[in-house]
């Protein structure tokens, strides 16, 4: 069997079955099981808002592919976004040797991060672009088509489930799908307020202090909201 080859091909449909079968959208599917069925390390779905992109399903497990994640959205490149606006596969079997000038801020800095090949696959219903399924692996090489076959069949499951009348809520608390990134959103909205600017300026303003300053997006957030900073003048 070729390396990285799920040795479980079953197991992928019948996590679909049972998901679609329960009627709960995408909490029906777990990831942490999906992404091992694949031979991957992690799975994500992030849904395009006006913020950019936001993560609504993912492993708690597996927090090396929500920092991926966030890590794009600070610098505003990369293959999920990429994926996200194009509408096309972006596969990336080894992010140690792809050419710098493609992501030419993200590239570098995933050098302190494990995710090592990345697969970031549309979301779509159509020309409507939903968003992006994307799986990471911490050791180098292609999909095989096998797996490449299972990653297109996750994604077009993902996609029914998203458009569920229970697509993004939690079936156990009746609520949305709790937002990754939460506390970004309620910081951008206070430091708009704080600073009486737009909220999309001053989601610029979070994301250029965390790149600037090294620390994740996140924290610089956590500050805003618990301790006020203005970041204006880089005080709180």
């Amino acid at each position: 069997m070729p390396a990285h080859e799920s040795r479980d091909r079953p197991g992928l449909q019948a996590l679909l079955d049972t998901a679609r079968q329960a009627g709960q959208g995408l909490s029906g599917l777990p990831a942490g099981p999906a992404a091992a069925t694949l031979g991957l390390d992690g799975l994500t779905i992030s849904l395009t808002n006006r913020a950019g992109l936001e993560v609504v399903w993912y492993d708690p497990g597996q927090p090396a592919g929500t920092a991926l994640e966030d890590l794009q959205y600070t610098l505003g490149e990369g293959p999920t976004l990429d994926a996200a606006r194009t509408g096309h596969p972006v596969t990336v079997p080894d992010l140690h040797t792809e050419p710098e000038h493609r992501w030419p801020a993200l590239l570098p800095a995933t050098r302190h991060h494990p995710p090592r090949a990345v697969f970031a696959l549309p979301l779509h219903l159509g020309a409507i672009r939903l968003g992006a399924l994307t799986g990471h692996r911490t050791t180098p090489g292609p999909l095989t088509p096998t797996q490449m076959t299972q990653v297109l069949l996750l994604t077009e499951t993902a996609t029914t489930l998203l458009l569920t009348p229970d697509g993004i809520h939690d079936i156990a608390t009746d609520q949305p799908l709790p937002l990754h990134r939460a506390v970004v959103h309620q910081a951008t909205g206070a430091l708009s307020v704080r600073l009486n600017i737009p909220i999309d300026q001053a989601l610029i303003r979070l994301r250029a202090y965390a790149f600037t300053h090294n620390r994740p997006l996140e924290d610089i957030a956590y500050d805003v909201i618990h301790h006020h900073y203005r970041l204006d003048n880089h005080t709180s």
